[in-house]
């Protein structure tokens, strides 16, 4: 069934709405006949009323709207559509009857009408018309389905590398606060450790694990203090579980900073270390015991042993050498740390030979006359070494004196502690920081220049609606805010299009369609595309193409977007009035074309990441030139794509630079186009181009100097009589529509000049009906082409005219 007036927000799946008004029912119906075969859901309504309640409930792909309705005009409707943001892009297709008047055309494209159709309208037409924008809201819609599921997908690959390091280093507590102490992470062996659920701990102070007597010390204050005044704070104390029992923590709290210094928040990861604790509690213990009076020998000596009991339990190096530093005892965990066996002798190595080389001055110097001095002890971060495979790892070292009851050194003990995977976690948490970091500054930087990119075109188009819906505003004003409009229109189109291609290409989606071409097609076709930025700018141009041939096997459009987008580049980063030469050269099998500019040049720095995605050299500057940084990024992965490569060099800022892209050429000779017939055929013709178009003149300069030939310009009929006169050129292309002097009375002033007879004259305009033909012919035109040239025309033309010239008798044919 057909929906007729429906207010629900619902549609079928798959399916596209379309809104057809029109007050006449019988209409209605006709259409809905002729637009069935769609199988999309047809909303009709008899109103424009009905119409902007219908475009406020839902999505349209497309409104096909009567003209002449009896409360509201289908111009009104579409004018108040138009000022709802919902519906400022929806396609509008207007039906009228014939006869309609013709003002009414200009009055539905000026509202932003996509098409203006007469009753009848041809079903197959419309059905075929009305596709293309169900075609084109699905493709859009899609776009925006894969935009969102790869920005998903890289959320997925982040989150799951942090969660497998966290996941890995379950003996490791991991807790993540604001900066106020406020838990907000809860990871690791969080929950094993302290007894703490993770729902429960979050939110919280992270202070409810420490003591109360620290916590009345003020002891997680200072721990966050020095965490964010020096870096790191050590967390070597009691904690509490939440069950009340205490533990006794190893770890550090680091702080966590953005890329610009400023504080976010704080991490802490520690372990529980409450065995090790203990038993360098109990052998500290000791030094009592070991200290006591000759007389009391042996209850030290029993100590000792109990000493070496506990000592067997640790998994940490124990280890006890006399007051001569030589070793005497290493527990069994402390032998495995060494690389020592089980039954190895341990009396030959001095305390500073279990360290590693850069490390045993530092033993024999600092660490032994602390421990044998007024303190009796040292402790710090070393680098233990390992007798089986002389490798190193680092160590948590504590030696302390054992002392009779005199006072006097007796003996030397010491706990060591591996700490490499301590050390790990504290490297991976730090990557993690830097990554989050990192990620977040691309997202905020891309996000804000997309912005910028896309408000830069969407305010001047908006200011244009505004000046359009002045019905007092002259028709010269609109012209100019058409235009204005088309060209920001445009660079909006551009951006998203290089989106697109870059996203292709990372999908693996593009396919290239190769064919035969050679290097100076490539070149004036490129030309032709960037010369309107170039004349912006008003740069100069220099060609540099060789004579002899080079064929390539290209993707041709692929490649004119690479020579484009570097010429582009070029302009964009060239103050105005610079210099630019394009070359193209054979070297050994490859065609090398460069750009190179006058502009401001690249830092050292910057050409590391001249080709990454994102990435624009200079970001200040690039704000004022505009881009999202994905043009070198393209240009690379095209020029990969076809077996080749580019490459960059500058001198540095304000040295210009030049680009080079290198590509296979094909085998064999690429052979020159054919003449139309034998003769012999000068280097190089003399071409006039008048044109009161600038760039179209100038665009069109540059392609036929590309193709060898010597040009001059004039931008009216006057001036271009004069460069004739002067210049004798074998070719002429005149405009037809230029003021003062049009290009008709251009032609018949060159024919009635004898010095300029034998000039071949091209008509070059917009009017290509058999009426213009005619009176171009009549004008004393050769040849009459329209707008855009085509390159196969303008290579005929060419070709002809080189003919000409050798039998200077003979006309363009």
């Amino acid at each position: 069934m057909i929906d007729q007036n429906s207010q629900s927000e619902s549609k079928p799946k798959g399916k596209i709405n379309i809104l057809l008004v029109d007050d006449q029912s019988a209409n209605l119906t006709v259409l809905e006949a002729v637009l069935a075969d769609l199988d999309e859901v047809l909303v009709s309504v008899t109103s424009g009323e009905l119409a902007l309640r219908e475009l406020l409930s839902r999505d349209f792909a497309v409104v096909l709207m009567d003209v002449h309705m009896p409360t509201m005009s289908g111009f009104e409707a579409a004018a108040l559509i138009r000022s709802h943001p919902r519906a400022r892009t929806l396609p509008i297709i207007f039906l009228t009857a014939a006869g309609d008047d013709p003002c009414h055309v200009e009055q539905a494209y000026a509202l932003g009408a996509v098409d203006y159709l007469t009753k009848p309208v041809s079903p197959v037409i419309l059905r075929a018309k009305v596709a293309v924008f169900i075609d084109l809201y699905r493709k859009t819609a899609e776009i925006a389905l894969h935009a969102q599921a790869s920005h998903l997908e890289a959320l997925r690959t982040r989150d799951e590398r942090i969660r497998l390091i966290l996941d890995n280093t379950r003996d490791y507590a991991f807790i993540g606060t604001d900066t106020d102490g406020i838990v907000t992470e809860w990871e690791g062996g969080a929950e094993t450790i302290t007894g703490w659920f993770a729902a429960k701990a979050c939110s919280q102070p992270s202070a409810v694990i420490f003591t109360p007597e620290d916590r009345a010390a003020g002891v997680p204050e200072h721990e966050m203090r020095l965490a964010r005044d020096t870096g790191r704070a050590d967390d070597k104390r009691w904690h509490v579980r939440r069950d009340g029992t205490r533990f006794f923590a190893d770890g550090v709290m680091v702080p966590l900073r953005d890329e610009s210094e400023r504080l976010r928040g704080y991490a802490k990861i520690f372990r529980d270390a409450t065995p090790e604790r203990l038993a360098a509690e109990q052998l500290e213990a000791s030094e009592q015991q070991l200290g006591e009076s000759r007389q009391r020998s042996q209850r030290a000596e029993e100590g000792m042993r109990r000493l070496a009991a506990v000592a067997a339990q640790s998994s940490d190096f124990i280890g006890i050498a006399g007051s001569d530093a030589r070793t005497s005892y290493v527990n069994p965990a402390g032998r495995r740390l060494a690389g020592l066996a089980p039954d190895a002798s341990v009396g030959e190595y001095g305390i500073s030979d279990f360290f590693a080389p850069e490390c045993r001055a530092f033993v024999e110097q600092v660490v032994l006359p602390a421990v044998r001095g007024a303190e009796g002890r040292w402790e710090g971060e070393l680098r233990m070494r390992n007798f089986e495979n002389d490798a190193t790892l680092p160590v948590y070292y504590k030696g302390f004196a054992v002392c009779d009851d005199e006072g006097r050194n007796i003996a030397l003990a010491s706990i060591t502690r591996d700490i490499t995977a301590q050390k790990q976690a504290e490297n991976d948490l730090r990557l993690v920081a830097a990554d989050l970091a990192e990620a977040d500054r691309r997202k905020s930087e891309f996000l804000a220049t997309l912005a910028h990119e896309l408000r830069n075109p969407l305010a001047p188009i908006r200011t244009g609606l505004d000046l359009i819906r002045m019905s007092s505003a002259p028709p010269q004003s609109m012209s100019k805010v058409h235009e204005m409009m088309d060209r920001q229109l445009g660079h909006l189109i551009h951006l998203v299009n290089d989106l697109l291609d870059v996203a292709r290409i990372t999908r693996g989606k593009i396919e290239l369609k190769r064919e035969a071409s050679d290097v100076a097609t490539l070149v004036a076709m490129a030309i032709e595309t960037s010369m309107a930025a170039l004349n912006a700018g008003g740069h100069s141009l220099s060609v540099e193409v060789a004579g002899e041939a080079l064929p390539l096997d290209v993707d041709v459009t692929r490649i004119v977007q690479v020579l484009s987008n570097l010429l582009n580049n070029a302009a964009k980063y060239t103050p105005a009035g610079g210099r630019i030469v394009l070359r193209a050269v054979r070297e050994c099998d490859d065609a090398i074309l460069s750009v190179h500019d006058s502009g401001v040049g690249i830092s050292q720095e910057d050409m590391g990441t001249l080709f990454d995605m994102f990435t624009q050299v200079g970001r200040n500057l690039d704000r004022s030139q505009g881009g999202l940084g994905i043009g070198l990024s393209l240009v690379r992965r095209l020029v990969e794509l076809h077996g080749g490569s580019v490459s960059a060099v500058s001198d540095g800022r304000d040295q210009g630079s030049t680009f080079t892209v290198r590509l296979p050429l094909r085998s064999g000779v690429l052979a020159p186009p054919p003449l139309p017939c034998a003769g012999a055929v000068p280097a190089a013709l003399r071409v006039l181009v008048v044109d009161d178009n600038v760039d179209a003149g100038n665009s069109l300069a540059a392609l036929l100097q590309a193709l060898g030939h010597s040009t001059d310009v004039a931008a009216d009929g006057e001036q271009g009589l004069l460069l004739a006169s002067r210049r004798k050129p074998h070719l002429a292309f005149l405009d037809i529509g230029m003021p003062g002097m049009s290009g008709h009375q251009l032609a018949r002033a060159m024919r009635a000049t004898p010095a300029l007879d034998g000039v071949l004259l091209v008509a070059l305009t917009g009017w290509g009906a058999r009426a213009d033909v005619v009176m171009s012919q009549q004008a004393g035109f050769d040849r009459h082409l329209t707008k855009p040239v085509d390159i196969a025309a303008l290579n005929s033309v060419l070709a002809a005219a080189a003919i000409a010239t050798a039998t200077p008798a003979r006309r363009l044919p």
